[in-house]
């Protein structure tokens, strides 16, 4: 008998008395933006308003120094999982295997202290939102 042979034997005696489970799962959430709406927005001269206006509610809105940034995200995530169990003598074999592609894809607009863009960026948006941080004490900055 080949290894081959041996292998597939194998594997039929163990799913025979094993349970396989799996499931499929498709989501959808927000939508991209369309893009005469962001080819509208000009870097210099939009301000949030016009970006609020063009673009509708944002998903993050995050402190960036004395500006802000802005981002649209969207997804198509598709979700696989198969679970094998099988007995092995006295215990119980286990395999379990989850295929999951959370990656957004994303619109940020960076705006500066006086709320007009600097900067228009496309991509996946944990590459492209800042880092969070602690907000900054205004109290100080009333005080001065």
């Amino acid at each position: 008998m080949t290894c081959a042979r041996t292998a597939a034997a194998l594997a039929a005696a163990l799913l025979g008395a094993a349970c396989v489970d799996g499931d499929y799962n498709r989501s959808r959430v927000f939508q991209e933006p369309l893009p005469e709406r962001v080819d509208a927005l000009a870097v210099g001269t939009s301000d949030v308003s016009d970006a609020l206006e063009h673009l509708g509610a944002p998903v993050h809105v995050i402190e960036v120094g004395l500006g802000l940034a802005l981002a649209w995200g969207w997804a198509d995530v598709t979700d696989w999982n198969i679970e094998v169990s099988a007995p092995i003598g006295d215990a119980q074999g286990n395999f379990r295997f989850t295929s999951t592609d959370t990656t957004t894809e994303g619109l940020v607009l960076f705006f500066g202290p006086d709320w007009r863009l600097t900067a228009l960026r496309r991509g996946y948006l944990g590459d492209l939102l800042p880092r969070r941080q602690l907000p900054r004490d205004v109290e100080d900055e009333l005080v001065d």
